[in-house]
């Protein structure tokens, strides 16, 4: 939401909105634009004047009460999906999917086409710290997003190129099946002919990379097969990979407590959990690799109960704070309960007590990790706190 903000004020728009009072980073790139939010809902923010609503699909049939005022005013509501489809669509657009790792493909393509001088609008679903945002405004035709597929949202878009990471279930919630899953990303891929899909190329090149592990050594190679695709430099395309210094929450150092480096990771199904763990052992020969584990929706957790367990056996040290939900979803957390039992883990019903605990037991010899999607990077905030 906040990046489509971004790209609308871009085009001169006038853009304003409402949010969570939970705080994302995105607070502080809508205030550095100047963008106008409230946090809270109400009817009462909904502007005298306005041409078009744009929401969350999370809010589109629910009773929130701004969509509840839209719809009995009768106001045109859209979710950010369509409104985006409308530019994406008319340009030429480039759409980076996949499981896992399609943020930072499509944040290093984004640098690459940046560096190459084509100036494109780009949408990336983490902050890009090149950029200070998950957006970058071009004034080009060239449109580079990061297509999700939760709840088919990529079928909205008609892109010239499709780059794709790789495929592996996920969204149990939504997709009943792993073939259900796969026929999605089918659906999405015919709509571009073989010469215009990028897939991961069968010969890896190695690149100087800022950011550690093999994962992402083949995110470049996938970027770097796109940018030759769209005609780039070969040589601009290494160099601008070999300048990629990340994207937030993936691999993220916050600073440390008791000596013991603190990291946050956006690692949220198995196996990029298990691509994680391999790059922290290559990271931190030395360390003990101590992970809290916040699960991400209960579905998820249910149905890959058995990976998760065996991704979560690879630390010295695991721990599992509760789950954070979705908004579809609220009881007692019987899987990150039962997950911690069968990891014979600590179990943390709240962000104080997994902080007690860290920082009591962290030492110099140790790496905290933690991982997944939710907030669970406020324990480390708070750790780093404790230093101060």
């Amino acid at each position: 939401m906040a990046a489509y903000a971004q790209i609308l004020q871009g085009r001169s728009v006038a853009v304003s909105g409402s949010d969570t009072q939970e705080h994302f980073f995105t607070d502080s790139v809508l205030k550095e634009l100047n963008i106008p939010f409230i946090e809270g809902f109400s009817a009462a923010n909904v502007p005298d004047t306005v041409d078009v609503v744009i929401t969350s699909p999370a809010y589109i049939n629910t009773d929130n009460p701004e969509i509840q005022e839209v719809k009995k005013r009768g106001l045109p509501l859209l979710t950010w999906h369509d409104g985006l489809a409308e530019l994406f669509n008319a340009n030429f657009g480039i759409a980076v999917c996949g499981t896992h790792g399609k943020s930072t493909t499509t944040a290093m393509l984004g640098i690459i086409l940046e560096k190459a001088g084509l100036d494109p609008t780009v949408m990336v679903g983490s902050r890009v710290n090149a950029w200070g945002s998950n957006a970058r405004v071009g004034k080009s035709k060239y449109y580079l997003i990061e297509a999700d597929e939760y709840r088919d949202a990529f079928l909205h878009y008609n892109p010239k190129l499709i780059v794709v990471t790789n495929i592996e279930y996920d969204h149990p919630d939504y997709f009943p099946t792993p073939d259900s899953y796969a026929m999605s990303f089918k659906k999405f891929m015919d709509r571009v002919s073989d010469e215009n899909l990028v897939h991961t190329p069968e010969t890896l090149q190695h690149f100087n990379l800022v950011v550690p592990g093999e994962h992402n050594q083949r995110n470049a190679n996938i970027a770097y097969e796109a940018a030759l695709k769209l005609g780039i430099d070969p040589a601009v395309a290494r160099q601008a990979l070999e300048s990629f210094n990340g994207l937030a929450r993936r691999f993220e150092h916050y600073g440390s407590h008791n000596g013991a480096p603190l990291y946050d990771d956006y690692a949220h199904h198995p196996t990029e959990i298990s691509a994680l763990l391999q790059g922290a052992r290559e990271h931190f020969p030395a360390k003990k690799i101590v992970v809290l584990f916040q699960p991400h929706t209960f579905s998820r957790t249910e149905k890959l109960m058995s990976d998760f367990v065996s991704a979560l056996s690879r630390p010295d040290s695991v721990a599992i704070l509760r789950t954070y939900g979705s908004a579809r979803e609220s009881g007692e957390d019987t899987m990150g309960k039962l997950l911690a039992d069968k990891l014979k883990a600590p179990y943390f019903a709240t962000h104080k007590e997994a902080v007690e605990h860290f920082s009591r037991t962290l030492t110099a010899n140790d790496v905290l990790f933690a991982v997944g999607a939710g907030d669970g990077w406020q324990v480390l905030r708070d750790l780093v706190a404790k230093n101060t």
